[in-house]
């Protein structure tokens, strides 16, 4: 299973299924997402370290659910600020691909969109910066 919303792509090694509630306590034990501190404006940070992510074992669906159910609430409605560490993320491994991420994006609701004030991506590879550069606004607009 690959973090996507389409159906997986073959691979040379099957991936081991897991069952949602297995894929978000491995969320949760990894902590690949965490509310840690405040931002020089004081909005709370979300810290997400991407190299974490096991992404072939993951679903977009676990990944919404966790992030609605476990991160959202705990944000509450006060502004907030994302951090996402980029080093050592392995598009064959930890990466979910681009239509996975917008996916996750566009089910995060309007007011927790209304609340996140600032993202900061850290050590992006080339690659990342030139997409993001190019389609990144196109894809992650205010709405």
């Amino acid at each position: 299973m690959s973090c996507s919303s389409s159906s997986s792509n073959s691979s040379s090694s099957s991936p081991t299924i897991l069952s949602q509630s297995e894929q978000q306590k491995l969320l949760e034990k990894l902590q690949i997402f965490k509310i840690q501190g405040k931002d020089k404006r004081r909005r709370t940070v979300l810290r997400i370290i991407g190299k974490l992510l096991p992404a072939k074992l993951v679903s977009v669906e676990a990944l919404k659910k966790y992030l609605e159910e476990k991160i959202w609430p705990v944000l509450g409605d006060r502004p907030f600020s994302v951090v996402y560490v980029h080093t050592g993320v392995q598009r064959s491994e930890n990466f979910p691909g681009i239509s996975a991420l917008r996916s996750i994006y566009d089910a995060i609701s309007t007011d927790v969109k209304d609340r996140l004030e600032a993202v900061y991506f850290l050590h992006p590879g080339l690659r990342s910066r030139i997409f993001f550069a190019t389609f990144g606004r196109l894809l992650f607009n205010g709405g």
